[in-house]
């Protein structure tokens, strides 16, 4: 059985943003996302409609055409546009081209088919180029879907990529992250920690496990400044949760989550001389999902 060193595996220590899952983000109703879905098909409009309401992260407006559409929008001026392209009444390119008069960094984006595609990055290279626009083919996979979607509004997220045992690299990210963001890359980690142990050292941590480390460790409650008992302040969970407060926690959470994988990493380096076997790797690439 051919081995492998175990630097060729980064990839098993890489978190990449464009592929966490976004789409269990829970946000209060006034910092919603005002978005409007444009489709003339009203089963495709629905669907569309149903999948990023999941989310709670999106005020949705629909309408069957373009000019129902833009109509909406001179009304609500909204974050992001979804649009069909071949639409009757007024295509998705001419109602596009009516928003942009009105705000020339509309973020819209079109779904729709690969000839679509070509006339529209002729049409709009500009707004393209500058990331103003964006386009997906029909059929599409729904998580990839929701993750483009939040990406696009969510710019400075997207092309993130950091190895875990890089203690700055997740200090600089983290910095620059919203609570409800931290959610995500806390819940990320945590998957890391879960599919790491049971690849590298065949010991199965559950969430469970994880958080008494949490608990467990001496100045966790001094560490993340919380004022309440340790009785109203345990975990992720907290009767009187406040952005601020749940922020330190996460982060506090996540630094003890690096140093448990930096110990897996460790430790397998050290016992099992820093190879790893075909098993392990079609057994555990993939297995934080």
């Amino acid at each position: 059985m051919r081995s492998y060193n175990i630097k060729d595996f980064e990839k098993l220590f890489v978190i990449d943003f464009d592929k966490i899952e976004w789409n269990d983000l829970k946000l209060q109703p006034d910092e919603r996302i005002d978005l409007l879905i444009v489709e003339d098909e009203s089963s495709f409009r629905e669907l569309l409609k149903e999948i990023l309401e999941t989310t709670d992260v999106y005020k949705i407006d629909t309408a069957e055409n373009g000019r129902r559409g833009l109509e909406k929008y001179h009304e609500k001026r909204h974050d992001i546009v979804i649009t069909d392209v071949m639409m009757d009444e007024l295509t998705g390119i001419e109602m596009a081209e009516s928003i942009i008069k009105l705000n020339p960094q509309q973020k819209i984006f079109f779904v729709s088919s690969w000839l679509s595609q070509k006339q529209m990055v002729a049409k709009f290279e500009k707004q393209f180029t500058e990331g103003y626009f964006q386009f997906i083919d029909k059929p599409f996979d729904l998580k990839d879907f929701q993750n483009r979607i939040y990406l696009f509004i969510n710019d400075s997220l997207s092309n993130i990529k950091f190895n875990v045992l890089d203690k700055g690299a997740l200090e600089r990210t983290m910095s620059a992250l919203e609570p409800y963001q931290l959610l995500v890359l806390h819940r990320e980690i945590l998957n890391r920690c879960i599919m790491l142990s049971g690849l590298l050292l065949k010991k199965q941590y559950e969430r469970e496990n994880i958080t008494s480390l949490f608990l467990n460790n001496k100045d966790y409650m001094q560490k993340v400044g919380c004022n309440y008992d340790e009785v109203y302040c345990r975990g992720n969970v907290c009767v009187n949760i406040n952005p601020k407060c749940m922020a330190r926690k996460l982060k506090h959470q996540m630094e003890i989550m690096m140093g448990l994988i930096n110990d897996i990493y460790e430790y397998y380096k050290e016992n099992h001389k820093g190879k790893i076997n075909e098993e392990n790797i079609s057994s555990g690439v993939g297995g934080d999902r």
